[in-house]
């Protein structure tokens, strides 16, 4: 054999032990934003009007007072009397919640002191 293509044959052993081994070396992908395009720039703002000027002055010195959130337009719904139970559990009808623990009989103007019961107030015994 001559000695050209003893190295012709070693050179292809070594390029076939070598692709292996360069298989697993590192591959570092390309930037993920090198294809992503260049960010638009924005447009170079237009002169303001004279009025326009005159509006961002007097907001400048004047600004706008706020009282507060804005409140959702929700109409109330009326809260039903509360039900008045006399001492012995019956109903009664005509008497008026007139602060905490206590209720006016409006017939007769007579105020008396009551306890919380179930879906009403019950007259104190």
């Amino acid at each position: 054999m001559t000695s050209s293509f003893r190295r012709s044959i070693a050179l292809a052993g070594g390029l076939l032990l070598a692709t292996p081994a360069l298989a697993q070396a590192p591959f570092k992908p390309a930037s993920p934003t090198a294809t992503r395009p260049a960010p638009a720039t924005p447009a170079p703002a237009t002169p303001a009007s004279p009025q326009q000027q005159q509006i961002r002055q007097k907001l400048a010195t004047h600004p706008i007072k706020s009282t507060g959130p804005s409140q959702p337009a929700v109409p109330e719904v009326p809260k039903a009397p509360p039900r008045v139970y006399g001492r012995n559990g019956q109903l009664l009808h005509g008497m008026k919640e007139a602060g905490p623990n206590r209720v006016l009989d409006t017939r007769t103007g007579r105020y008396y002191d009551a306890v919380p019961s179930g879906d009403g107030v019950r007259i104190k015994p």
